[in-house]
């Protein structure tokens, strides 16, 4: 939903208050009650629109399109416009082809490309797969994975 925070006395949304998008209307207020703490029980929520993602956030990037429009410090659009949405050359990317991905977790069920899956497969935690197939440290010490687990990193090429 496309939302505007401002206070009573404030009619123009278009220079004035804070216009945003979110997908959880409660868990963003209660980021913005931190943010505009000195003056939130003067704040009104006005709800504008409510559409998808990509609609809402064309028509935040309309009403906010440079910085420091009212209460917003960034220009409208996308994820604070770091690049907006699908103009985004990795939008979307997931598993090997997105541009943080780190590696493969090899386990005894599979080859995986998350944490996340082969926990799954495994039934659980990815915190405990990470540790299998990564080792740890303890006191210093570098423990080796488990046996049958390893961390196959993307671009290395085994020996």
């Amino acid at each position: 939903m496309l939302y505007w925070l401002h206070r009573p006395d404030e009619l123009n949304m278009f220079d004035s208050g804070y216009v945003g998008v979110t997908e959880n209307l409660p868990a963003r207020m209660r980021c913005h009650k931190h943010r505009f703490k000195e003056i939130w029980d003067q704040l009104k929520l006005t709800i504008l629109v409510i559409g998808s993602v990509k609609y809402l956030f064309e028509l935040e990037k309309k009403l906010r399109p440079q910085k420091n429009i009212g209460l917003n410090l960034a220009r409208g659009g996308y994820k604070n416009n770091e690049m907006i949405g699908e103009e985004n050359p990795n939008w979307g990317k997931k598993g090997q082809l997105a541009p943080h991905f780190q590696g493969w977790y090899i386990t005894p069920l599979g080859k995986f490309e998350s944490p996340n899956e082969a926990a799954k497969v495994h039934g659980v935690n990815k915190s405990t797969i990470h540790r299998r197939c990564r080792g740890r440290n303890v006191k210093g010490v570098k423990l080796q994975p488990f046996a049958g687990y390893a961390f196959e990193r993307k671009g290395w090429v085994k020996s």
